[in-house]
């Protein structure tokens, strides 16, 4: 055991705990924005820290520290016990038992460490030359960012709990502005791995110019119900909006639309939606929670039906049910119930042949509102722009329509998924492939 973690939990113990449980973390991060050529702003930092839960006749005591000198480290046990005294006692306060978790390969990539401070600023820069240089619609960029990071996590406790892993992140954002006229639209894409080295520049530039350029000469069309297709990174945004509810802490406070609904059909048969911690390119994935419980894979809607919600060794405890792994934290928290990467399964159709299904439809490619839909009702009121999709082909750009109804009930419109899987930072690491919904009433002219 880390020797810090070996003389916490003895003083813990010395001083009247029953049981204890150290988080610690080290990370670094790396990000930098540049605009018209030069850079906005750069962050380059590295932390660390220690997370102390001590349980004493199930009170839970919490103290934190990002200071590793003795003394410091002696306040942190006090602080936690005394802490301790003014919670309420309950008996779901507890330690989760030790299980052993499979170590998961491929989540750090040691490029990470060794990539110069100038190759990730001139990334930022040419994905900015390029769009600009692309397109000569798009005469300036809203957003050129290039970041990573690497971390560890270790959790020791005195049940004999001992793990740790390491990740590593990278990414690159470029929102484009396209200009004609006296008109402008934006475009959004987004490039991810874990290191440099696996981000597509080419690509991310590419798909961003055109977002931004195809949605010029946007027009209002007339009100009407329409089957209406989801791009990947908008399905995500509305996934990542669900996550919360899938929480079930969310659930014991009633403040989630699924509440209660465990058993029941909440969306189309073609629809599951899985929490998987363990997959391989899922920025999220780790080998065990924020509570040393190892990950596992949750299907939380299956084939429409929605099979359970994700717990913490609290919650679990609470309603007589086991943990799913899915403790969220920082140093600086105690455990919460969160998603990892959150996805929607991917069907067999090509995006291609999705569209074709559709002979008079909407393609939505932006969504705007998504902070307005009640987490509890699952009522919403979104702002849609897109294309109009005529025999399978998308042809004139749309925008100013709006569409309102309630998650659950949209969730059981879809009749088709692709096979087009994309992920995206949206509450979570969410993932969505294209989506076909049956029809929606869409507000326009």
């Amino acid at each position: 055991m880390n020797p810090i973690g070996e003389s916490l939990l003895a003083r813990c113990k010395a001083q009247g705990a029953e049981d204890a449980e150290l988080y610690i973390s080290r990370g670094t991060e790396f990000t930098v924005r540049v605009y018209k050529g030069e850079i906005e702003s750069l962050v380059s930092a590295e932390s660390r820290g220690i997370g102390l839960r001590t349980f004493r006749e199930h009170r839970v005591g919490f103290s934190y520290t990002s200071d590793f000198e003795p003394a410091a480290l002696d306040s942190l046990v006090d602080e936690a016990l005394l802490n301790g005294r003014y919670n309420h006692a309950d008996d779901a306060n507890v330690l989760p038992e030790p299980r052993p978790f499979e170590v998961l390969t491929g989540l750090a990539s040691p490029a990470v460490a060794g990539v110069d401070p100038q190759r990730k600023i001139d990334f930022a820069l040419e994905m900015e030359r390029r769009a600009t240089s692309l397109d000569a619609r798009v005469r300036r960029v809203s957003d050129a960012m290039y970041s990573d990071g690497s971390g560890q996590v270790a959790i020791y406790n005195s049940r004999g709990l001992e793990a740790s892993f390491d990740r590593t992140v990278a990414y690159g954002v470029l929102e484009t502005i396209a200009e004609q006229d006296s008109e402008m639209q934006s475009g959004f894409a987004f490039t991810h791995g874990r290191d440099m080295d696996e981000l597509d520049l080419a690509g991310v530039v590419k798909e961003a110019v055109e977002n931004a350029a195809g949605l010029l000469g946007a027009r209002p069309v007339p009100t009407a119900s329409v089957p209406v297709v989801l791009h990947p990174h908008a399905a995500a945004m509305i996934l990542g909006v669900l996550g919360s509810s899938f929480s079930a802490d969310a659930v014991i406070k009633r403040r989630s639309l699924l509440a209660g609904k465990v058993g029941e059909s909440v969306a189309a048969e073609i629809v599951t939606i899985t929490d998987d911690p363990r997959l391989p390119e899922g920025l999220a994935s780790r080998p065990f929670d924020g509570e040393g419980v190892p990950a596992e894979r949750n299907e939380l809607i299956g084939a429409g039906v929605l099979k359970g919600y994700l717990h913490n060794t609290y919650t679990a405890r609470r309603t007589n049910s086991r943990s799913t792994g899915s403790a969220v934290r920082s140093y600086k928290s105690v455990p919460e119930v969160g998603v990892s990467n959150l996805v929607l399964k991917p069907g067999s159709l090509s995006r291609e042949a999705l569209l074709a299904r559709v002979s008079n439809g909407l393609h939505v490619s932006q969504l705007s509102g998504l902070n307005t839909v009640n987490p509890v009702s699952g009522e919403f009121s979104l702002g849609l722009t897109g294309h109009w999709i005529e025999n399978g082909r998308l042809t004139r750009p749309v925008k100013e329509l709006t569409v309102a109804g309630n998650v659950i009930a949209l969730l059981k419109k879809v009749v088709a998924v692709a096979d087009d899987l994309r992920f995206m930072f949206a509450g979570g690491f969410c993932g969505s492939p294209t989506v076909l919904i049956e029809e929606l009433p869409v507000g326009g002219l």
